[in-house]
């Protein structure tokens, strides 16, 4: 054989080889080998939440505090799992940049909400903390302040965070009776309330009218508290408020924050219920005993309104479990299902199916308040992919500065729009990403 075609067949040899270490060692084969070390590169990650960082057993982190209080700090330290392969995934169906703005009315079909044009519509946005326990509000309700969380182009200094929807909490003891530890009227809370729902709905942004605080049958005066079911002045609240915001078709209405009775009969109907909490008239922390009348009676006295607005109905456990719902249903038209997760023991990634993602298959579900105590993104990171995946839409507690983000699940730094670290840009990346 010719000594040059020697060296072309060695070449060729050569190159034949080299290729098939390529193929061998690429990427299909060591796959395996890079996500286990991505798995264990998300042990930090996924770390416990520290011991001075939770609320012990609660889901709203301002569920037993007056206003001049901060959380508790003394629950056990609750390690994150890994959640079902559903959970971290990829969202299958990313909103579009209709839903960058409201398109109400809106109404419900099945287990999808559907807007004005006829298409499903997903809501996603930040609650507005501060009504609830304050009747002139803190300062930061204007329209330039509170187009921040809405659509915009970020300036020197200014962000914008592509929200859709914002919750406002409100206080049916404020709404009904004033505050007179802040030398305020009904009249005036009630005039403030509207100038900000005017302001966010001109913006083109949905609002989500929140019972938050109640009074225990006016036991629990001022603000009131975070009690286990609504009473008797809920009714009243809902009445007056249903009948201002009915003509608002980009408003919604949340029925009441995080239910927490004994059962779900309970949960449903009418009852006697004893319940601790903090309460704002003395900040300090009450057992009282009141008539509760139900989730039903509370969408009742707003259908018999007029109003055709969406409803949301939380469920058990501090507005978590709503796994019961097939058999104790909301009667009634455009209703949907709330859930608040938040990192407790039992509300933790494993439990989603069974408590409001199976269910999402069936009835529509929304998720109004979630957040995580420890400065990270290890709960919310896993929960808000489990959202889009199973599509449902949520709103991040909350938009307030408090000075503690490590202590409170706060989105920013400043009322410009600064995502704090952690949860904040997070949940900041997020709702950019769908708009």
């Amino acid at each position: 054989m010719p000594h040059s075609l020697k060296i072309v067949l060695l070449g060729v040899v050569a190159a034949t080889v080299i290729a098939m270490g390529v193929l061998w060692f690429g990427p299909m084969h060591v796959k395996g080998a890079r996500n286990v070390a991505h798995s264990n590169g998300n042990s930090d990650h996924m770390r416990a939440l520290p011991t001075n960082e939770i609320a012990e057993r609660r889901s709203s982190p301002t569920a037993h505090l007056a206003p001049t209080q901060k959380p508790s700090r003394t629950a056990t330290p609750v390690p994150l799992r890994k959640s079902s392969p559903t959970a971290t995934a990829a969202a299958t169906q990313i909103p579009s940049m209709r839903e960058a703005q409201a398109l109400g009315p809106y109404t419900v079909n099945g287990n999808v909400i559907l807007a004005a044009d006829g298409k499903p519509y997903l809501f996603h946005g930040i609650g507005r903390d501060g009504l609830e326990y304050s009747c002139t509000g803190d300062g930061h309700f204007d329209a330039q302040e509170l187009s921040y969380l809405g659509f915009g182009t970020n300036g020197s200094g200014i962000t914008y965070w592509g929200a859709n929807t914002v919750r406002l909490p409100l206080s049916e003891g404020i709404w009904l009776y004033g505050q007179s530890s802040h030398t305020c009227s009904a009249a005036q809370y009630q005039g403030l309330i509207k100038q900000v729902v005017d302001a966010l709905t001109t913006l083109k942004l949905n609002v989500m009218l929140d019972l938050q605080w109640t009074d225990a049958s006016r036991q629990s005066l001022q603000g009131g508290g975070p009690w286990a079911m609504p009473d008797a002045d809920s009714i009243t609240f809902w009445q007056q408020v249903a009948g201002i915001y009915k003509s608002y078709s980009n408003v919604l209405f949340e029925l009441f924050n995080e239910p927490h009775p004994a059962s779900w009969a309970c949960w449903l109907s009418a009852c006697s219920i004893t319940d601790k909490a903090s309460s704002d008239d003395c900040h300090c922390v009450k057992t009282l005993t009141f008539a509760s009348v139900g989730m039903q009676a509370v969408v009742n006295a707003v259908r018999n309104t007029g109003a055709t607005n969406l409803v949301l109905v939380a469920g058990m456990d501090w507005g978590f479990n709503l796994s019961l719902i097939g058999t104790y249903r909301i009667r009634g038209s455009n209703v949907v299902y709330d859930s608040h997760p938040y990192p407790y023991a039992e509300k933790l990634p494993p439990s989603w199916d069974a408590a409001f993602g199976n269910i999402s298959n069936t009835y529509p579900v929304m998720s109004a308040e979630s957040g995580e105590y420890d400065c990270g993104t290890g709960y919310m990171s896993q929960l808000l992919s489990y959202f889009d995946v199973h599509h449902i839409g949520w709103l991040a507690w909350a938009w307030t500065v408090q000075g503690a983000p490590c202590g409170y699940p706060q989105l920013i730094q400043d009322y410009r729009g600064t995502p704090v670290p952690g949860m904040g840009q997070l949940v900041y990346t997020r709702l950019r990403g769908y708009v």
